[in-house]
């Protein structure tokens, strides 16, 4: 194997705050043969500063790199892989972090062949108070109903916790920069429907750190992008039809019924795009109807 056998490429926007913890988390790898990527996307803090000091303590080789504008999160990761130079990719974000052993498992499993993207358990904690609020790991069931449970959503995998193949990413196009919400779970869909084989280690061995923070405000764009991600694969006849037009029509509900109030005009359209696969839900029409009427006396501006 190639060395590097591993590149790091951590995003970066307003990173300073957790990023040294996160780097050094990297550092202390059991498993040393990589190299680093630093994408800051746009802002301008301490980010640099941290990079090229922590370059300075580890014998590898880190990289430092920067948008301006701020261009997204999916570009962003595009953009450090893209200048990768290992045949596997170890997403981190700039504020999780691995416990010492992490890049060690993915590799191992990566090395038993026959995998494109290899994940390990995720241990969500307060940004806060660093108590864990949640384990996310596949059961049994969703291992044996992938892909199945990949797109019902049971089936959870952290951005922070994927070791990916480079001829994977490749192939599937990158992250789409059109998502700035939901952007992993469109990624890993469509790596499955590209057939690429997945495999999890069966060790958390990643901290996601969750912040607080006003989810109402990210509650609209979040549920359009899940509806436009459901949509994405309703012809997608590796999963059961029934399953693809009910969550498809559910996602398109959940959006419009977030966005009725504010913007009634964007709900109509979301309604309707959901009685497309169910004609005869009355709940759906009432739904759409109300919409409407509302949409005639206030004006929308969302697409």
């Amino acid at each position: 194997m190639p060395s590097p056998a591993v590149s790091i490429c951590i995003p970066a926007y307003k990173a300073e705050r957790y990023l040294r913890e996160t780097l050094d988390s990297a550092k202390a790898q059991t498993f040393t043969d990589w190299e680093m990527i630093v994408t800051e996307d746009g802002s301008r803090d301490g980010t640099e500063q941290i990079v090229n000091d922590f370059a300075k303590g580890v014998s590898q080789r880190v990289v430092y790199h920067r948008h301006d504008p701020n261009r997204g999160l999916p570009a962003t990761r595009n953009h450090g892989i893209s200048t990768a130079t290992a045949p596997w990719i170890a997403l981190l974000d700039s504020d999780d972090l691995w416990l010492p052993t992490h890049l060690e498992d993915l590799m191992s499993r990566a090395a038993q062949g026959g995998v494109d993207l290899v994940h390990a358990g995720s241990r969500l904690f307060d940004s806060d108070t660093g108590k864990d609020l949640e384990l996310r790991v596949p059961s049994a069931e969703d291992i044996a109903t992938f892909p199945t449970s990949l797109y019902d959503g049971s089936y959870i995998i952290q951005p922070s916790s994927v070791l990916l193949s480079r001829d994977l990413w490749k192939k599937v196009g990158g992250f789409n920069p059109e998502f700035r919400y939901v952007e992993d779970r469109e990624m890993w869909l469509r790596c499955a429907r590209a057939l690429g084989r997945f495999a999890y280690t069966g060790n958390v061995t990643m901290r996601y750190r969750k912040h607080a923070s006003a989810l109402s405000k990210h509650a609209a764009p979040m549920a359009l992008a899940l509806a436009q991600v459901c949509e994405q694969h309703v012809d997608w006849t590796g999963l059961p039809k029934t399953l693809r037009h009910q969550k498809t029509v559910g996602a398109w509900t959940a959006a419009g019924r977030i966005s009725l109030r504010e913007q009634p005009k964007a709900a109509a359209r979301y309604f309707a795009k959901a009685l497309r696969y169910s004609r005869l839900n009355p709940r759906l029409w009432a739904y759409w109807a109300t919409a409407t009427v509302l949409g005639w006396s206030k004006p929308s501006s969302t697409k």
